[in-house]
């Protein structure tokens, strides 16, 4: 048995981090692998000190290994080396195996957390899928070269583009890209492994801003596979009004001043432009070639395209990501898949453990404002009701990766979480 498999022990063996980590643990069971082909460091092993690693928001090797030698107070030398490490987040084999392994998570997570979507008008049982790109700096050891130097480097630094499940609030796939490439190409174009799987499922809803429109593009998957997009209106998009649809008199549709068939000079196909104003006076302006939903569930599913947003805060400011942990792209591409991970695993432990002890809110953020529109909106009819009662975010809060930060260690038993898990999260609340 190496030092790093008797380290996972020790961190898993009846401990708060053990039961958190149990799901990866039975996604990584359902990969094939040879595990012998890590003699010094075991898949296992690797994927937890990788996803301890984003909780701890460690960010760089030394310190992780540090961190790790430190747990075992008998220890004479550390469980693993610098070189392993960064060769482990470098190889080509163990980032396949680890994709592998967060697709078998994101199922088990899609079969038990609740659909934040439910009982959305026209809905039915389509995927609603966010899209959106975010940045993350060049590591120490790498100096980028962007174009206007003559090299192909991205200024802003690595592209992340998230794919993101609306329905239950996880992110599914990212493509990687370090070369200067705008947000539409990579999404049309695909990273090295090819266009995301996401972009290949029947009947999904598509939500993105708008750098992402290409009304060709959204035409050719409207044809083939059925699925739309929604996004916001472009101030530039040369468009010729045709016809208004009438609006239904339904609460979803609250808000709606306008519903346009248009023809857009970059399509050949109808379009729609939707108006809406917000409770503020704020007006909106929104497009999509999804001619089933009401316009009021798409200015919905557009307002609740922040939830990526808010997986991006917890990427950056909670996990260890504001900057890459080598200039490797396959350590780039670990570092991201690790993340989801954690994200994803964080979210399963927190259902899980407000079920157990009874909590209907769960880790709600923003409670308070939402209770306070519910109650507008029912003694006076102020708001719009959507935003009103479909409030449940996805944004894990600060308080829940300071708990698993101090009590990682700790005994997994049930006197713990009342005694500090339930009381951060009600008292937050």
């Amino acid at each position: 048995m190496t030092k790093a498999t008797q380290l996972a022990d020790q961190l898993t063996e009846k401990t708060v981090l053990g039961e958190w980590f149990q799901p990866m643990d039975r996604a990584l069971d359902k990969v094939r692998f040879q595990d012998k082909k890590f003699t010094s460091l075991p898949m296992r092993a690797f994927t937890l000190f990788g996803c301890l690693r984003q909780v701890q928001s460690i960010p760089s090797v030394r310190e992780m290994i540090q961190s790790l030698f430190h747990i075992n107070e008998h220890a004479i030398q550390p469980p693993i080396s610098r070189s392993t490490l960064c060769d482990a987040y470098a190889s080509n084999c163990r980032r396949d195996i680890l994709i592998e392994a967060v697709n078998q998570l994101i199922k088990q997570a899609q079969g038990r957390l609740p659909d934040k979507l439910a009982g959305v008008e026209g809905l039915g049982e389509r995927a609603v899928i966010a899209t959106d790109a975010t940045y993350q700096a060049e590591s120490c050891h790498y100096y980028p070269v962007s174009p206007s130097q003559g090299g192909v480097d991205n200024k802003k630094g690595h592209q992340h583009l998230t794919h993101f499940d609306m329905r239950t609030g996880i992110p599914l796939m990212s493509l990687i890209e370090t070369e200067s490439m705008a947000e539409i190409r990579l999404l049309r174009e695909g990273g090295r492994r090819g266009e995301s799987d996401c972009m290949g499922i029947k009947a999904a809803i598509h939500v993105a801003d708008r750098a992402f429109i290409d009304a060709a593009y959204w035409d050719k998957k409207k044809s083939k596979l059925n699925s739309t997009l929604i996004t916001c209106m472009k101030s530039n998009l040369n468009y010729a009004l045709n016809k208004q649809r009438s609006l239904h008199q339904m609460d979803c549709n609250q808000g709606v001043v306008s519903d346009y068939v248009i023809t857009l000079d970059s399509s050949n196909k109808p379009w729609r432009l939707i108006k809406f104003i917000a409770p503020d006076a704020e007006e909106y302006l929104y497009l999509s070639n999804d001619f089933d939903l009401e316009p009021g569930v798409i200015a919905f599913l557009y307002h609740r395209r922040w939830d990526l947003e808010k997986y991006f805060d917890n990427f950056k400011h909670d996990m260890a990501n504001a900057k890459a942990w080598g200039k490797a792209r396959e350590a780039i591409e670990q570092q991201n898949f690790l993340a989801i991970a954690t994200y994803i695993l964080m979210r399963l432990f927190i259902e899980k453990k407000s079920n157990e002890l009874g909590m209907t809110q769960g880790d709600t953020t923003q409670q308070k404002k939402h209770l306070s529109k519910q109650e507008n909106y029912v003694a006076h009819n102020i708001g719009i009701a959507y935003h009103a009662f479909y409030t449940s975010l996805s944004k894990v809060t600060r308080q829940m990766w300071r708990f698993l930060k101090n009590c990682f260690l700790k005994k997994s038993a049930l006197p713990l979480y009342k005694r500090q898990f339930k009381p951060l999260v009600e008292r937050y609340l």
